[in-house]
């Protein structure tokens, strides 16, 4: 009978373990030819752009009008810790906003995404006007995240992020 209670014991430690260890997990970085080819796909303008700070760089556009639009920033850094650094530079720039009263929103951090929506002060250093705003590490990469706060540009945005393997909240 001990021997079956240290055995179950044994069995439900490893499982625990293994459920930790499953949330802790990253995910799984996209490649550039699978962004292109995702977001062309979908409508998206891509294009490279340069960046003192990442190896690659592109931008994937969307937009149906003036007021409305969507942009995806995709960054490959060298290391996984560049972009984790990056992520955590991104959320601590955006807190410093709202504790300036230059964002006034709503932010949500999880391990891996975070997002902001609501509006950035003409001071912002970020960004102008209102927005929804997403921020995805995985792996060497990161994925910087713009709509407009319509339900429309926020649908599309999330729509983009699922294609990715992302799914945000």
């Amino acid at each position: 009978m001990k021997t079956l209670k240290r055995l179950t014991a044994l069995v439900l430690v490893g499982a625990m373990a293994l459920s930790l260890a499953a949330c802790g997990a990253s995910k799984k970085k996209v490649t550039v030819k699978e962004f292109k080819k995702i977001l062309g796909k979908a409508d998206f303008e891509v294009e490279e752009r340069e960046d003192d700070d990442a190896e690659e760089c592109w931008v994937a556009e969307y937009s149906e009008d003036r007021d409305s639009g969507v942009s995806i920033y995709y960054y490959l850094f060298e290391t996984k810790g560049d972009a984790k650094a990056c992520f955590n530079a991104s959320y601590d720039d955006l807190k410093a906003e709202e504790e300036d009263e230059l964002f006034d929103g709503e932010i949500a951090k999880k391990s891996w995404y975070f997002t902001a929506d609501g509006e950035f002060d003409k001071d912002s250093e970020i960004i102008e006007g209102e927005w929804y705003v997403v921020c995805v590490v995985a792996e060497e990469s990161l994925l910087v995240c713009y709509s407009t706060s319509d339900k429309s540009s926020k649908k599309t945005l999330k729509k983009a992020l699922s294609d990715l393997g992302y799914e945000i909240e």
